[in-house]
C-alpha cells in the first residue's frame, strides 16, 4: 500500500487548506483496463512496438520465428512469434527473452491466439491479449503483449504495461485523481523516467502526450499543481498561477514532437513511396523560430514587422499536424520563407488558455479539423486559408499565394 501525502504552501489557502495541513490518502498500484468502457482509468497505458523481421532461433517447437527487438532501460529484449507445427497456417506462440540468454525456454512461451480477417480487401491477422510478467531492478513488470499484422506490411508485437499508480485526494472541496506512471518500464513508480497525471474522477484517460514528468508542474483552475513521489509517498504541491510555467510548457512540447518523431522514423520508407515525397530536397539548417503566443499578441508582431502571421493551428493528438513538423517544415525553402517573410505562430488546443483555438477554427480558419492554417494581415483578418497536410512543393505553393495576399 502506498500513502500520498499533500503538501500545502501559504498559497493554498485559497483553494480552502491551511498552511499547515497535511493531508494522506491511501495509493494503491492498480491495472489500467480500457475495456470497461463505464470506469476508464485515469490514465491510457504506456505501450511500446516491436516491429519483427523474419528470422531468430528456431528450435524442435518453434518454427517460422519472425523476431525483434523491445527496447528499454537496461538494453534490448528479443520478442519473437514462432510457430508450434511447422505445418501450421497461423503463428501460435509468441517468445520473450527475458534472461536474456538469446534462448526461448518454456516459461518464455506464451500461447497465442491469432484470428484472420479481411479489412476492405486486406489480410488482417490479429491476437488477443497475452498476460505475461517480468522482473525489473524496482519490481515486477505486468505486460499485456498482443500480435498484429497488416496486408504485406511487416508484423508487429505490442507490448502494453497496464500497471499505474493512483491516489485520490480532496483540495478545496474538489476531488482529484492523481495517477503516476511507470514510464521508464523498471517496476517502480518514482524514477526519473516515470511520469504522472492529474484529473478529474471519470474524466477521459490521460493519453502518453497529456503526461507531465516528475519534476514538472501542471496548471489547472488557477494552480500549478507539482508532485514527488518519497518512497511510499507522493507529495503535491500547490501554488497561485495565471499560467502554465513557461519552462514546463516547453518541455511538454519537445516531448510529445519526441513522441511523434520516433513514431515517423518507423513509418517514413513507406510514407515517402505512399505520398512521392522529393527525397534530394535540400533540409533546413536552423529550425523555424516558432512563436508559441496569443492570437492578439501574434498580429501586434506581424503589425510591427509588416509581415503577415502563419498561425498553425494544432493539437498534442494530432497524427497530421506533427507530420508537418516531420516532412514539411524541416524543407529548406518552406524554413526559409517561414522564418524570413512570416511571423510564424502556432496555437496549440492542449495549451490554449484564452480560447484562441476555438476562434481560429470557428470564426477565422471556418475549419473542420487540423492542421489547420492561416495567413492573416495586421488588422487580424484571415488573408489565406490553408487545411490539412501539405507535401513541401505543395505548401510552399500555399505560402507564396499567402505573400501575394498580404501584398508582397
Amino acid at each position: 500500500m502506498h500513502k500520498l501525502t499533500v503538501g500545502c504552501s501559504l498559497l493554498a489557502l485559497s483553494v480552502g487548506v491551511s498552511a499547515q495541513d497535511t493531508f494522506t490518502a491511501p495509493a494503491t498500484v492498480k491495472i489500467a483496463d480500457m475495456t470497461n468502457r463505464q470506469a476508464l482509468p485515469p490514465v491510457s497505458p504506456k505501450s511500446d512496438s516491436v516491429t519483427l523481421a523474419q528470422g531468430g532461433p528456431e528450435g524442435a517447437d518453434l518454427h517460422a520465428v519472425w523476431s525483434g527487438d523491445w527496447k528499454r532501460a537496461g538494453g534490448a529484449t528479443k520478442v519473437a512469434v514462432a510457430k508450434s507445427d511447422a505445418e501450421g497456417e497461423l503463428w501460435d506462440r509468441l517468445c520473450v527473452d527475458f534472461d536474456g540468454d538469446g534462448k526461448f525456454g518454456d516459461e518464455e512461451q506464451f500461447i497465442l491466439d491469432v484470428s484472420e480477417m479481411d479489412s476492405r480487401g486486406t489480410k488482417v491477422l490479429r491476437s488477443g491479449a497475452v498476460d505475461m510478467s517480468c522482473a525489473g531492478k524496482g519490481g515486477d513488470i505486468a505486460i499485456k503483449a498482443s500480435f498484429m499484422k497488416f496486408g504485406d506490411r511487416a508484423p508487429t508485437v505490442s507490448m502494453q504495461f497496464p500497471a499505474y499508480l493512483e491516489a485520490r485526494v480532496e483540495i478545496g472541496g474538489t476531488e482529484r485523481v492523481i495517477a503516476v506512471v511507470d514510464q521508464d518500464v523498471d517496476g517502480s513508480f518514482g524514477s526519473a523516467g516515470d511520469m504522472w497525471a492529474m484529473g478529474a474522477p471519470g474524466g477521459r484517460p490521460a493519453s502518453a502526450y497529456g503526461l507531465s514528468a516528475l519534476g514538472e508542474r501542471v496548471f489547472q483552475e488557477g494552480k500549478l499543481y507539482g508532485i514527488q513521489v518519497l518512497g511510499d509517498e507522493v507529495r503535491v504541491t500547490t501554488a497561485a498561477a495565471t499560467g502554465p510555467d513557461a519552462k514546463d510548457a516547453a518541455a511538454h512540447r519537445e516531448r510529445v514532437e519526441h513522441l511523434w518523431m520516433e513514431r515517423f522514423d518507423g513509418e517514413r520508407e513507406d510514407f515517402i513511396a505512399q505520398r512521392g515525397l522529393d527525397t534530394a530536397r535540400a533540409k533546413a539548417e536552423k529550425s523555424i523560430p516558432w512563436q508559441y503566443v496569443t492570437y492578439e499578441e501574434a498580429i501586434a508582431l506581424g503589425k510591427k514587422a509588416n509581415k503577415p502571421v502563419f498561425i498553425d493551428v494544432m493539437a498534442f493528438w494530432c497524427v497530421w499536424c506533427y507530420r508537418m513538423d516531420y516532412y514539411t517544415y524541416p524543407d529548406a525553402e518552406v524554413a526559409r520563407m517561414l522564418t524570413e517573410d512570416y511571423i510564424p505562430v502556432k496555437v496549440i488546443q492542449e495549451q490554449d488558455l484564452v480560447g484562441d483555438y476555438d476562434r481560429l477554427m470557428k470564426e477565422k480558419l471556418e475549419a473542420r479539423g487540423i492542421p489547420a492554417m492561416g495567413v492573416f494581415n495586421g488588422d487580424g483578418a484571415a488573408i489565406h486559408k490553408i487545411g490539412g497536410w501539405k507535401k513541401p512543393e505543395d505548401f510552399i505553393a500555399e505560402l507564396k499565394s499567402g505573400l501575394e495576399a498580404f501584398g508582397k
